[in-house]
């Protein structure tokens, strides 16, 4: 026998790096028990067609059986040398001559069919069961030869199996009848893809990242034969994600196989994936896109589908071409990507129009598509989507982008990286060209940074050169938010109103979700300024929930309006929610220093209670009230600030400490009404009435102005101490009712507080005479210390305490795994004992729980990942 046809009628053996596939080798067995007597193998190349079918044919030959194999090549599609080779295969090894046996097949197609029967006949009288397999069915395609096999296989005799194995099989009459029947087994290539348990099963023990190797090869069975044997048994998954030459020996001899229209429409699909057949004809500007894309499918077998009529490709070619390893198809990529950036704009799919417009080369494409696409990605909050289409495009110089990446940074709280990435505008634009639009976002991006840096007179002036009325209506309102939140830095409060009204108008009539979040955290933040606390806190609630449906419970942007409700509820002496509140402002680094320094004053005062160090505690503060008095802050919150510290201090007997604030009070306030107040406090404590009621006088009765309704509010509440003091009763609640009415009016019951018990006493044993004050009286009676509560399970570990304390930064999973030097399994699993032991399921819930039991610090420790960048 030629040894060309030995080679080709022989069953292949196994090869060294053969995977076996017991899970499919039973199927077949399972196909054949039940009486198939047709099976087919249809998948792409690199699925292990020949693999399973030479190692089931391997285990028939064991089993007792007889059985014939064929590899067919593009010269077999002739018939005579077709069943020629079919006629080698089927002589039995070491058996009986030809001419026993059967004769050649003839060349006339008549007498081939009595021939065939001949044959058939003769094969369903031997003893033993008959399998014939054809490998590399695709090359079948001769009309007379596929007549001639649906012949055989319709007329196949009990106990003779046939198998047809190759990328694309013929689909012959007889299949539908036999499919009828349940007499046709069919294996497809989503079956021959290798599933977990069965890459665990090849490789583990020794390999422990079953899981990356199996996402990164999809289960493609030549993927991770190659992985194998260029890794090992130890590291296949290395292979595949470190190894260059990997998707070289991979694609590199199977993308030139296929024809050049299939390659040309691979190509582009890795460029636009994921997409449909309509995309396909955009991107190759051609009308014969759809018959090129079922070319690509059935050739290649690498086109995943993703949705209903969406696909993808199998993402180790997807690399492999992305990657430049695409020579053999000559395809102008930006002509493409210009394609596609029209109609991904005109489909309103804005991160994929502005990634396919960074890499078209047109600059002008860029800038149309920026204006739109990525203002719209801005506007809409979807911050993820357009910081990794600006991540992928960060080679591409553009003045449009970089504006867009400062715009961003600038979302995500990071003043920083906003100003880098104007730095790097600035760099670029040399010659002063960009469009209104983009002008306008820079001049509202060098305003924040100018109020980020402590100059809000600056950025309002800066701010008032834009002629709004000029402007794209988003932009404007862009550069209407910015104004409004320089104006509340600047304590131009009445101009900050009405800048703030129009804002919240103009957002709710514009779809802009991002402006309407700046809106409604300006308006709280001005809300908190001029001491409304309850519609502050309201607006700043709104803000949260309108954030948390955007994806941005975590985000910095909201910094501001968590700000807002943890000092409502500070003035509502609600401090766990004030603690809780206040959390998130360190949530991120770094945080702007107004922001950064009011939470810190406020995360003091909520400590200074429940303090181990309470001396520490309280001078902290009074540095930083005695900070702002030199650099003129707000009076308000230098009011409240100053009324907290004092009440610290006498508590402690710091008498040196409070004389030294109400000196720096004096000087850079002159005599104010918080300062009488305090005076009025050491001198009750004294026992010094007649000396409090003078100071008091001119104060309740508005002759000496308070900087603060709070400290209005504490006025009153003292002058009802002293008429409690000296027995009179009515004129207490005379006073009482006053600051009631003004704590209603300004949803802040602090002022009451620092009256202290006396005061608190009197409102509990009347709070009948006070029907219209039921909601600030309860808050006042009911503020109580919080009582120590026990753990609901077991105690906490020492490295549960460490993570518990980390909590409240807000870290990532991975950010705390690196910060302990720690898995990021371990670090779950410790936070799943952690909730267990609370009696808790969220974070938000350990936080409250851990804050309870006085296991979290008053002011947490940033991460050291956080710590050394700080420190370099």
């Amino acid at each position: 026998m030629n040894i060309i046809i030995r080679a080709k009628t022989s069953v292949p053996g196994a090869g060294v790096h053969e995977l076996d596939r017991p899970r499919l080798i039973a199927g077949l067995d399972a196909f054949r028990d039940a009486g198939c007597r047709a099976l087919t193998i249809g998948a792409a190349a690199g699925s292990g067609k020949t693999t399973l079918a030479a190692q089931w044919a391997r285990k028939r030959v064991a089993s007792g059986d007889h059985v014939a194999w064929v590899s067919l090549d593009p010269s077999d599609d002739i018939p005579e040398r077709f069943w020629g080779l079919v006629t080698e295969a089927l002589e039995p090894s070491g058996g009986p001559t030809r001419g026993h046996w059967t004769s050649p097949p003839p060349t006339s197609p008549v007498a081939r069919i009595g021939w065939l029967e001949a044959v058939l006949d003769h094969a369903g009288a031997e003893a033993v069961n008959s399998v014939l397999v054809l490998d590399n069915c695709e090359y079948l395609r001769d009309p007379g030869l596929l007549l001639e096999l649906d012949y055989a296989v319709r007329r196949a005799p009990q106990g003779f199996t046939v198998v047809l194995s190759g990328r694309q099989l013929p689909e012959l009459p007889s299949f539908y009848r036999l499919d009828l029947d349940g007499a046709l087994g069919r294996v497809a290539q989503e079956e021959l893809m290798l599933q977990r348990r069965e890459i665990t099963r090849l490789f583990a023990p020794a390999c422990p990242d079953v899981g990356l190797l199996l996402d990164a090869t999809e289960g493609w069975p030549a993927a991770v034969a190659l992985a194998q044997a260029m890794g090992g048994d130890d590291t296949p998954a290395a292979a595949v994600t470190q190894e260059p030459a990997y998707l070289d020996r991979l694609c590199g001899q199977l993308f030139p196989s296929f024809p050049e229209e299939v390659r040309t429409a691979l190509s582009v699909m890795a460029l636009i994936e994921p997409c449909t057949v309509d995309d396909l004809c955009s991107a190759l500007a051609s009308t014969d896109a759809p018959r090129l894309f079922d070319a690509a499918v059935r050739t290649s077998g690498l086109v995943v589908p993703v949705a209903p009529g969406s696909f993808r490709l199998h993402r180790l070619l997807s690399r492999w071409l992305l990657g430049g390893g695409s020579d053999a198809a000559a395809i102008d990529r930006p002509l493409v990507h210009a394609r596609m950036a029209r109609r991904r704009l005109r489909q309103a799919r804005h991160a994929e129009a502005l990634a396919h417009a960074g890499r078209a080369g047109d600059a002008g494409l860029l800038r149309d598509v920026a204006t739109v696409s990525g203002l719209h990605l801005l506007w809409s909050n979807d911050l993820a989507a357009l910081g990794s289409v600006l991540d992928d495009l960060i080679t591409v110089e553009s003045v449009e982008l970089g504006l867009l990446g400062g715009l961003l940074s600038l979302a995500k709280g990071d003043p920083g990286g906003a100003r880098l990435a104007l730095e790097h505008v600035d760099q670029v634009d040399q010659q002063g060209d960009l469009t209104a639009p983009f002008s306008a976002l820079r001049t509202g991006l060098e305003a924040h940074l100018m109020v980020a840096r402590g100059r809000p007179e600056d950025a309002v002036e800066h701010l008032r050169g834009v002629r709004v009325t000029d402007l794209a209506p988003d932009v404007g309102l862009f550069v209407s938010n910015a104004l409004s939140g320089a104006l509340i830095a600047a304590a131009r409060l009445d101009e900050a109103a009405d800048a703030s009204r129009t804002c919240v108008a103009t957002a709710d009539e514009r779809d802009n979700p991002g402006a309407r979040l700046d809106a409604l955290i300006n308006r709280a933040a001005l809300a908190a300024a001029m001491e409304d606390f309850t519609p502050a806190a309201r607006d700043a609630r709104s803000a949260v929930r309108m954030g948390e449906q955007q994806g941005l419970r975590y985000s910095p942007r909201l910094r501001s309006a968590h700000l807002v409700i943890a000092w409502s509820a500070y003035h509502r002496l609600d401090d766990i929610t004030a603690r809780f509140h206040n959390a998130f402002v360190f949530s991120a680094a770094p945080t702007p220093p107004m922001v950064a320094h009011s939470a810190a004053k406020l995360r003091l005062m909520l400590s200074f209670a429940s303090s181990a160090k309470p001396v520490e505690v309280a001078a902290a503060l009074l540095d930083r009230i005695r900070f702002d008095l030199a650099h003129g802050a707000l009076p308000q919150d230098l009011a409240v600030c100053s009324l907290q510290v004092a009440e610290m201090m006498l508590s402690l007997r710091r008498v040196d400490d409070l004389a030294m604030l109400k000196v720096d009070l004096r000087r850079f306030q002159g005599i104010s009404g918080e300062l009488q107040v305090i005076s009025v406090w050491e001198h009750l404590l004294a026992g010094q009435l007649n000396r409090s009621r003078q100071l008091l006088t001119p104060v309740t009765s508005e002759y000496v102005k308070c900087q603060s309704k709070v400290g209005m509010t504490a006025a009153l509440a003292m002058l009802a101490r002293l008429e409690l003091l000296e027995n009179r009763p009515f004129k207490a609640r005379e006073a009482l009712d006053r600051a009631l009415a003004l704590a209603a009016e300004r949803g802040s019951v602090r002022g009451l507080r620092f009256a202290g018990e006396s005061v608190r006493a009197a409102l509990e044993r009347d709070r009948h005479h006070y029907p219209r004050f039921a909601r600030e009286v309860d808050l006042v009676v009911n503020q109580r210390r919080r009582p120590v509560q026990e753990i609901a399970g077991p105690p906490l570990t020492p490295r549960e305490i460490e993570l518990v304390a980390l909590l409240p930064t807000f870290a990532t999973v991975d950010e705390l795994a690196l910060d302990l030097q720690i898995s990021t399994n371990t670090v779950k699993t410790h936070l799943r004992g952690i909730y267990r032991k609370l009696g808790v399921g969220t974070r938000r819930e350990a936080i409250a729980a851990a804050d309870k039991l006085g296991l979290l610090a008053p002011t947490p420790a940033p991460l050291r990942v956080l710590r050394s960048a700080l420190a370099r």
